[in-house]
């Protein structure tokens, strides 16, 4: 069964290498991010939460985005960058390297 696993990294220390499985998902509380080298993990996306009204409408926050999505796709290598921090004054890097396996 895949993982959908929650990482705050201004809030946690982050290890120098995560091993994850095949299907899991790494959701980062960050303003951005992108994959640097490697096949085994995907960006799903940088998002901004919302929420759902009581009329049904989504209701969408002002500012930067604060989630980022990487999904482990096949056994393998990969290293990822996620940006915390305002991005527009004091982004912070935090470089992760993910090891993917079966």
């Amino acid at each position: 069964m895949s993982r959908l696993i929650d990482i705050q990294p201004g809030l946690q220390e982050l290890p120098t290498e995560l091993v994850v499985g095949v299907g899991d998902v790494l959701r980062f509380a960050a303003t951005g991010g992108h994959l640097r080298s490697g096949t085994a993990v995907e960006l799903i996306g940088i998002l901004a939460e919302c929420v759902l009204g009581t009329d049904g409408s989504v209701v969408s926050p002002m500012g930067a985005p604060n989630t980022v999505l990487f999904r482990a796709t096949a056994p393998g290598n990969a290293v990822i960058d996620v940006v915390t921090g305002d991005p527009w004054r004091s982004p912070v890097t935090h470089r992760l390297e993910i090891r993917v396996e079966q």
